[in-house]
């Protein structure tokens, strides 16, 4: 991460033990508080600190505009609530925690991380980035940090009930650590002024309440319901317990499984344990995975329209449901007519510029230069209605209407200045279920407003609570890039190979077994093993099985 090389001379406040600073950033400059214009002055609820000017280059130079801090004690921290004003357009502000104690970070995930001298960044919702950066992606807008001396974990967190850019950026100085929290406006709503939801820091010898209490009021504000009384979740998919993902085309146009045969290893499967426990989900079933993005129907190579019909008749007559996987984000822009409803609907950051994805090697040139894949944005309203109506055909023709379709990168998120991305996709789930109102919506990747669109992905699950922040909601089934039982193949996946192994067996995880070509005959005792797993599942979380009506 980039710092100033200088000291900006923000004045600092100490507030019953917190260091507190604060700053304002338009698309033009950062600034601060002009001590010679700031007041603190104390209130029923603790104190408010108001500037009536501000400052930039370090204090060098002065500016109109103005920063507000409303601060209400609370019993183990400080929630503040920032007001800014500035002629100019504001990007974000700021807050800044000084002389924090020296520790582990627990953000990305929850998982614990050292900090790196350099510092790190993690950001909400956050989403994909250009090939080789980290994804230090905040599945919620929550983080503690774990101080190495053994006093209480520091937590930070914002109370916000819009999805809106958070970003929580850590960094050492000297013997302590530095924290910023920076909350970022919706970029078609940024102007002269805003105010900013609550951001609540706490110490706490209980890092578990505080992610309850958190996931608490997220779930009020997303209107998350659990699992077992989600109207989104039709009731064949509860009885889920195994997803077999049945690789269909590679990028390049090598086939691991026609249509047929996908069908052939859905026999097999489901001769060892009941149809109707089993989820089939398609990479590549429409033809060259990703290439074909935005054009979707049968491959002729596959098994065209004939053959699809027939994995779809033979997958019903087995109990099994089909899932489907459509891009959310990504359309090639030789697709028909991509000018008319992909053109509009490029994906863009706050600032403008135009996404240029995360840049997959599909071709082995190692250039990472894939110019023909487009990254659009689900809230234009050409490029939903465009998926939508794609989506629909194939529910209609191959009578799907009562199996699921998966969304690819429903994680991905700008701060579009065009269309919300979060309300485009929210948006398209509405009216997909409004026209098949027992048809399953996945996803790919998991944040916490994102379990209230789709109850199942496949990504982003938080290393630790999960139990907490995930389970009580959402379910999750191994990633598309799972290695196969038979050589580590994943498939369609650009990573290429990765090795086998069983999941844990949780609540929230349904196993998953990959298949390409020719793992069925060469790993037989592997697939089986997943089967056994996924039986094992079913007696232990799921009630007994009656076949799910069509």
């Amino acid at each position: 991460m980039q710092r100033f090389s200088y000291d900006a001379g923000d004045p600092v406040f100490d507030l019953d033990g917190w260091r507190v600073s604060a700053q304002v950033i338009t698309f033009e400059n950062a600034y601060g508080l002009d001590p010679a214009k700031t007041a603190v002055e104390a209130t029923a609820a603790g104190w408010r600190i108001c500037a009536a000017g501000l400052t930039w280059a370090g204090g060098q130079e002065t500016s109109a505009g103005s920063i507000a801090l409303d601060i209400e004690r609370r019993p183990d921290g400080l929630q503040i609530v920032v007001e800014a004003r500035h002629p100019r357009t504001i990007r974000c502000t700021k807050l800044v925690l000084s002389g924090l104690p020296r520790g582990a970070v627990l953000a990305r995930g929850w998982a614990e991380e050292e900090v790196p001298a350099s510092g790190v960044i993690y950001e909400y919702p956050g989403g994909p980035k250009l090939a080789g950066q980290p994804i230090n992606v905040l599945a919620s807008p929550l983080a503690f940090v774990r101080p190495s001396d053994g006093g209480p974990w520091i937590a930070a967190r914002s109370r916000d009930e819009c999805v809106r850019a958070k970003r929580i950026a850590v960094y050492p100085v000297g013997d302590a650590l530095t924290v910023e929290l920076i909350h970022e406006e919706a970029a078609p709503a940024m102007g002269t002024g805003g105010v900013t939801p609550p951001w609540r820091i706490e110490r706490t010898r209980v890092p578990d309440a505080v992610v309850r209490d958190h996931i608490a009021h997220v779930a009020r504000a997303f209107g998350l319901l659990p699992w077992e009384e989600r109207a989104d979740v039709p009731p064949w998919a509860r009885e889920i317990a195994l997803v077999a993902a049945l690789h269909g085309m590679h990028w390049s146009g090598y086939v691991f499984n026609t249509y047929d045969q996908m069908l052939d290893a859905l026999r097999w499967i489901a001769a060892q344990i009941e149809g109707g426990r089993v989820l089939a989900y398609l990479p590549g079933w429409e033809g060259r995975y990703y290439w074909q993005y935005g054009d979707y129907r049968p491959d002729a190579r596959l098994g065209g329209s004939d053959g699809f019909a027939r994995l779809a008749t033979g997958a019903h007559a087995l109990g099994v449901h089909l899932m489907p996987m459509f891009g959310a984000h990504s359309a090639n822009t030789a697709a028909p007519n991509f000018e008319h409803w992909g053109e509009p609907a490029r994906l863009r950051t706050a600032g403008g510029y135009v996404e240029q994805g995360n840049k997959p090697d599909w071709d082995g040139s190692r250039a990472h230069d894939p110019a023909w894949q487009a990254i659009l944005n689900p809230g234009a309203p050409t490029w939903r209605r465009h998926l939508c109506d794609q989506i629909s055909a194939m529910v209609e023709a191959y009578d799907l209407a009562g199996d699921a379709i998966f969304l690819d990168t429903t994680h991905w998120w700008q701060n579009d200045p065009q269309h919300p991305v979060y309300e485009g996709l929210v948006a398209l789930r509405d009216e997909l279920k409004a026209r098949f109102p027992n048809l399953l919506v996945a996803g790919e990747g998991w944040y916490d407003a994102l379990g209230a669109v789709t109850p199942v992905s496949h990504s982003m699950v938080p290393a630790r609570w999960a139990e907490e922040a995930f389970a009580p909601f959402n379910r999750t089934f191994a990633h598309l890039s799972t290695g196969d039982p038979s050589r580590g193949s994943t498939g369609v996946h650009e990573l290429g190979y990765q090795q086998f192994q069983l999941a844990p067996l949780a609540r929230h995880r349904w196993p998953t077994v990959t298949i390409v070509d020719g793992t069925v005959a060469r790993a037989p005792d592997g697939v089986a093993a997943v089967i056994r797993q996924a039986r094992e599942y079913a007696d232990r979380f799921l009630a007994p099985s009656a076949r799910a009506e069509r």
